[in-house]
């Protein structure tokens, strides 16, 4: 029997589709019955910073069949009247505060668990710091025309993020210590600015 081979292509591809969807629906469902909940920090974005005191953790949890509680260190935010609200949907923002903090690392255990009961353990780590960056300028030689050559070197206990130079960034990756040559414009209150990943900045002037 002859077969219209066009028509036969699109009998093919439509089969094709249809078992697509066939299989990402299963897909779907396998992981509606299987996956724990989401966890995630939204603030701070680093996992590095400066503030040592009533120190702002924001994050949220998220389950497609809705979210039974989210502890931290053991404690249940969702059993709070702040949250009780919350208790059973899909996305929950939360928050909570460490207090009277010193410099180092510190761990928080983040707990998320769904209706059926399936939970997710986050160990969240985060650096304190509030040392602020270095700066050592080696020269600043006029060029003339109205432009200076800098020299130096900036450093951090963890990483400098973010040098401007009379307010010209450098490309740079992050990294504990950078050294740098640029030319710059010649402008009344030049300076140097450093960041670091906490968010500690230094200033020094050019001259």
């Amino acid at each position: 029997m002859n077969r219209d081979p066009v028509t036969a292509g699109r009998r093919r591809a439509a089969f094709a589709a249809a078992l697509a969807a066939l299989l990402l629906a299963t897909a779907c469902v396998e992981r509606g019955d299987a996956m724990p909940p989401t966890v995630s920090i939204r603030e701070p974005r680093s996992g590095t910073t400066s503030a040592t005191e009533n120190l702002r953790i924001v994050g949220y949890a998220f389950d497609d069949e809705g979210v039974a509680a989210v502890r931290v260190d053991g404690v249940d935010l969702l059993a709070t009247s702040a949250y009780e609200s919350e208790r059973g949907k899909n996305l929950v923002e939360f928050f909570f505060t460490i207090r009277d903090l010193t410099d180092g690392d510190v761990t928080v255990l983040i707990e998320a668990e769904d209706l059926r009961g399936r939970v997710t353990v986050m160990p969240y780590r985060l650096r304190l710091d509030s040392t602020p960056p270095t700066v050592e300028l080696t020269s600043v030689t006029p060029l003339g025309s109205g432009r200076l050559r800098v020299e130096g070197v900036v450093r951090d206990n963890t990483l400098v993020t973010s040098v401007l130079i009379n307010g010209i960034p450098l490309a740079f990756t992050p990294a504990p210590e950078h050294a740098f040559r640029v030319d710059v414009a010649d402008v009344a209150g030049g300076e140097v600015v450093v960041e670091d990943a906490a968010g500690n900045v230094t200033r020094r002037p050019l001259r």
